[in-house]
């Protein structure tokens, strides 16, 4: 890393999901927090590979009267004392309460701190000093991809691919990130490999306009990677596309027709003409739907 270069790096990330695992609803007891396998070991590579860690986290829970801000904390207390037996220190934990439709007046707005917005990232990169076109965002939801990116970060996406390729209200947007991993060990392999690579070509990704969510980085780099991207996108979609009922059902028959002809062969040694007949009747029928079904399913 460029010593010429003010602050520090940073990999900020998602609390629920990313380092936790997610509850159906809220996680309201700091007994109900457990860590994601290999978490632990994730954290300390990028430890020390001399990145800050800072959790930036929604807890609209708070907004909807579900937890108050004590029991936040005492859950909070409990990750910090869970990566502590990992030998994994946390540089801070950001929190946003807010939500439009909350029932806490308090808490019952929108704010730009609540992700996709990146108040979080700009607040933690004011007091811990750090450079935020030389740090990473990685979360499971596509808000946490946005916040990154408007905040002047590189953004991983965790998700499975099988979920990609599903598709639904609940899969991210892989677009909205730089890349996409399964889990967060993935995302230390992205995160070291990219930058031992920037360092080895003496390079530096350009500092981004934080308060622009237009922004975006005009280098050759971050064409390719665009790129790369989007052929992933389209080659899991494609695989999805090609599959269908009609295709499957044909090759089922096909099958059939290869049984029907061997009895053929059977009835023609052994059994009567009449056999014979039979078998070859049956495997033309069921040719002639293979075929059929084959029409209905066009090449794409």
């Amino acid at each position: 890393m460029s010593e010429t270069t003010t602050g520090s790096s940073a990999v900020f990330l998602d609390r629920d999901g990313t380092l936790v695992h997610e509850s159906l609803d809220y996680i309201i007891k700091p007994e109900d927090l457990e860590l994601i396998d290999g978490v632990g070991q994730a954290l300390r590579r990028l430890r020390a590979a001399g990145y800050k860690l800072v959790v930036i986290t929604n807890q609209a829970c708070l907004a909807k009267g579900i937890l108050e801000e004590k029991t936040l904390e005492q859950i909070h207390d409990r990750l910090r004392s869970l990566l502590a037996e990992e030998a994994v220190q946390l540089d801070g934990i950001y929190f946003c309460g807010h939500h439009p439709e909350g029932a806490v007046q308090k808490y019952a707005q929108d704010s730009d701190r609540r992700k996709p917005a990146p108040g979080m990232l700009l607040e933690a990169a004011e007091e811990l000093d750090i450079d935020l076109g030389r740090s990473w965002m990685v979360g499971d939801a596509t808000g946490d991809a946005q916040a990154g990116r408007r905040a002047g970060c590189r953004t991983i996406i965790l998700t499975d691919p099988e979920q990609i390729a599903k598709g639904g209200p609940g899969s991210p947007d892989i677009t909205a990130a730089d890349f996409a991993v399964k889990n967060l060990s993935e995302a230390a392999d992205v995160i070291i490999s990219q930058d031992i690579s920037l360092e080895d070509s003496d390079e530096q990704p350009s500092a981004r306009e934080a308060k622009s969510p237009a922004a975006v980085p005009n280098d050759n780099a971050r064409i390719l990677t665009d790129i790369l991207r989007e052929l992933r996108h389209q080659r899991v979609t494609q695989v999805h596309r090609e599959f269908s009922v009609s295709k499957m059902l044909a090759g089922m028959l096909q099958c059939t027709v290869f049984l029907c002809l061997v009895m053929a062969y059977v009835a023609f040694s052994y059994w009567t003409e009449k056999s014979l007949y039979v078998c070859l009747a049956v495997g033309l029928i069921l040719q002639t739907m293979v075929v059929a079904l084959l029409l209905l399913h066009p090449s794409r």
